[in-house]
């Protein structure tokens, strides 16, 4: 598959492997420094970030709260009981209310119901989620320094974010969104960007043609390209996100846009729970 490497997030972090332990080191940090005694934060059934949020909650000493979408009994998933087991409180909520979630009244009932709290917006996409997954690139910096190329699947932009504020200005980062028709995810990222008072910042761009039918969707080739994968790598990979961005990696190479021979890291973000949710990779 040309001269990719891969970097194995999802090998550390012990039950948050991946990308989201760094995206909520800081909101941690500011738990403890503020004498917060929950974190109270947003997802769906299969949410990774709830999933994580619960396992550092436990690990920490520190209340979680999930405010999850969707009031139906059948939602009860793999991931819901893994976080309910490691302490977390679930608040069912209907999709209307959910849609709420970054109104400024609805969080501030929220910060009063659940007080002495820190209210994490959903996915941890936020300045504080930025300098924690700022981390990944300073990681790369020591692992892979002359690495001209770098790929990551894209959800909330706050991890590609992260990268781009802490990456050399000469390196090109591509992220590849998991999201079918989120246009607006270039404007997120500037603004996470702007908020997070980034300096220097390293060139990046985001493909949208590679969401094989939307979020959490599979495609018949990208289904292939998994289980051709992980036969021949032995690397288990996520059909959400990481699935995603090495089978673009893949096609863009096969088709010849990208040289077989330039370098790439791509960045395995982690999410191997969700796996769960797909009877075909069990």
């Amino acid at each position: 598959m040309g001269n990719v490497s891969l970097l194995r997030l999802d090998q550390s972090g012990g039950l948050a492997p991946g990308n989201k332990a760094f995206k909520l080191r800081e909101y941690l940090a500011q738990a403890r420094h503020s004498g917060a005694e929950r974190l109270v934060s947003f997802g769906g059934a299969w949410s990774n970030h709830l999933h994580a949020l619960a396992a550092l909650g436990q690990q920490n000493g520190i209340e979680t709260v999930g405010i999850v979408r969707g009031e139906a009994a059948e939602d009860e998933t793999a991931m819901l009981a893994d976080a309910v087991s490691w302490g977390m409180k679930l608040q069912r909520v209907s999709r209307t209310e959910y849609r709420r979630r970054n109104d400024v009244d609805y969080q501030r009932e929220l910060r009063e119901r659940f007080a002495p709290c820190l209210l994490i917006p959903e996915g941890g996409a936020s300045p504080a989620g930025v300098r924690g997954c700022a981390a990944i690139g300073e990681l790369i910096g020591d692992v892979a320094p002359q690495v001209g190329r770098v790929v990551v699947s894209v959800g909330t932009g706050t991890t590609l974010a992260g990268l781009v504020s802490s990456l050399d200005t000469d390196c090109e980062i591509v992220g590849i969104s998991a999201l079918k028709g989120a246009t607006d995810l270039e404007q997120r990222v500037l603004d996470l960007l702007a908020a997070s008072d980034a300096g220097r910042q390293a060139g990046w761009s985001i493909r949208h043609d590679f969401h094989c039918g939307g979020f959490a969707r599979v495609s018949s080739a990208l289904r292939e390209f998994i289980l051709a994968f992980e036969a021949v790598q032995e690397v288990p990979l996520d059909p959400v996100y990481t699935g995603k961005m090495l089978f673009a990696i893949h096609q863009l190479i096969k088709t010849g846009e990208w040289n077989a021979g330039t370098p790439i890291l791509a960045i395995h973000t982690g999410g191997l729970q969700g796996r769960r949710g797909y009877p075909w990779m069990t």
